[in-house]
């Protein structure tokens, strides 16, 4: 008795399950992987772009936003420097080293060197 060798292929050979995916040729995969990668790269790029447009955007602005109906503005006099202005512009008891803070970022401010006349918006907190 003499025994054949058979494969996996060869005893299951004809017998498909899923027809379309075999009538597809190397070609028409290559391009689907192809058009596949390129949408997902290009979604990759436009949300890239978009949130460094959005993050630059906001960390551009020079000057401050217009203030709210709470909050009040103070326009700095002779003399005036960020903490006497806190200090005249503070609640009981709070800080002054955090309405200083409060000021300088409300406004923009990355020094504490003030000008004459100039407007200084005090944050409603």
């Amino acid at each position: 008795m003499m025994t054949t060798i058979s494969t996996y292929s060869s005893t299951y050979k004809g017998t498909t399950r899923n027809s379309r995916s075999n009538n597809r040729t190397g070609k028409e995969r290559r391009a689907e992987r192809v058009l596949l990668r390129l949408g997902v790269a290009t979604l990759f790029f436009v949300l890239l772009f978009t949130g460094l447009t959005i993050m630059t955007s906001q960390a551009n602005s020079e000057h401050p936003a217009e203030p709210t109906a709470s909050e009040r503005i103070v326009v700095v006099g002779a003399g005036d420097t960020l903490w006497n202005i806190a200090s005249r512009v503070r609640k009981e008891g709070e800080d002054i080293r955090h309405v200083v803070y409060s000021l300088k970022k409300r406004n923009n401010l990355s020094t504490s060197t003030l000008q004459t006349g100039q407007s200084l918006i005090v944050p409603a907190e």
